[in-house]
């Protein structure tokens, strides 16, 4: 279409997408991110691989993987032109909103606007809250104007492996989790909030860092532990998705172990060389807060910062 002509906004209508669209909507939505997420060694080939799969079994892994999850599009003169992602999360009542585009050929006509406002007036009754890169001012204000306000910043290190070696202090010992170790974390769940149900989560956790050839995702569990006491556990993650890069998640630390818990990443991190792994990433987040001045010295500077912005109840 001519980057001149005018778009009717009032008229726009916005549809869910069709199981073969599926991949021309990632493409479109990471197209002005595709920098970042080269640099971070995103596949696109297997997204492509996932898709293809997906439409010759009629969508059934996308209704399993996607459950609760709709990709939405409006389009002008019969193509895309602009999108998003809605989830909804039953168990917290509330909706959490990604892929938030424009394509490039039809930006600065107030095709977001319009996109927010259906939105709003479609989802706005439940609470509502995305993430968006710390950088990315444009999107920022747009999202304040539709009454989304920040709730926190996380920053995301990301580094080559192997890991610094880092010895755990006087006391503290690293391992791999066995499975009977879900039975030992009685301090863990008293101690730290929401984590009643850890030992479901890490049950799925074991046995998944073996080489299968239809598993999506791979991930190796470990604890710290002070003298025969488990003080912490937490996991090496990584994909298909992201092939080379381990995402180091070290869920659950009591404070007491503090001092520990750079040689527990350590750990976690050079664990998962011997799978082909290249990188790791780290979160600064609510969760891991507590740890930041032991662990910057160790990471550097953060690769980028992400903001939380959260929108309440119509």
């Amino acid at each position: 279409m001519s980057e001149n002509k005018k778009i009717d906004l009032k008229n726009l209508e916005f549809r869910k997408i069709k199981e073969r669209e599926r991949m021309t909507f990632y493409e479109y939505a990471f197209e002005s991110t595709k920098d970042r997420a080269s640099s971070i060694g995103i596949s696109f080939d297997f997204l492509k691989k996932f898709c293809k799969i997906n439409r010759i079994l009629l969508g059934l892994p996308g209704k399993i993987l996607m459950k609760n999850i709709d990709d939405i599009v409006t389009e002008i003169d019969g193509e895309i032109a602009a999108g998003f992602t809605i989830m909804h999360d039953k168990k917290k009542d509330k909706y959490g909103l990604g892929n938030v585009y424009t394509r490039p050929k039809f930006q600065q006509r107030g095709l977001g606007n319009a996109v927010m406002q259906h939105i709003i007036h479609s989802y706005g009754e439940k609470k509502m809250d995305l993430g968006v890169d710390k950088t990315n001012s444009v999107a920022i204000h747009l999202y304040e104007k539709y009454g989304f306000v920040e709730e926190s910043i996380e920053d995301q290190f990301l580094g080559d492996l192997p890991f610094p070696s880092i010895n755990p202090p006087e006391g503290y010992s690293v391992r791999l989790a066995e499975k009977t170790d879900l039975r030992k974390l009685d301090r863990i769940k008293t101690e730290i909030p929401n984590m009643n149900d850890i030992e479901k989560s890490y049950h799925k956790a074991f046995n998944k860092a073996e080489k299968k050839k239809m598993r999506i995702s791979n991930q190796l569990p470990g604890v710290l532990l002070k003298g025969d006491q488990i003080v912490g556990i937490g996991r090496a993650r990584w994909s298909r998705g992201l092939p080379d890069t381990a995402q180091l998640i070290a869920s659950a630390v009591l404070p007491e172990a503090t001092d520990a818990y750079p040689s527990f990443l350590s750990f976690l991190a050079n664990s998962v060389e011997e799978y082909g792994l290249k990188k790791y990433i780290w979160d600064l987040t609510k969760t891991t807060e507590p740890f930041s001045e032991v662990m910057r010295p160790v990471l550097g500077e953060p690769f980028r910062s992400g903001v939380t912005m959260v929108r309440e109840r119509n």
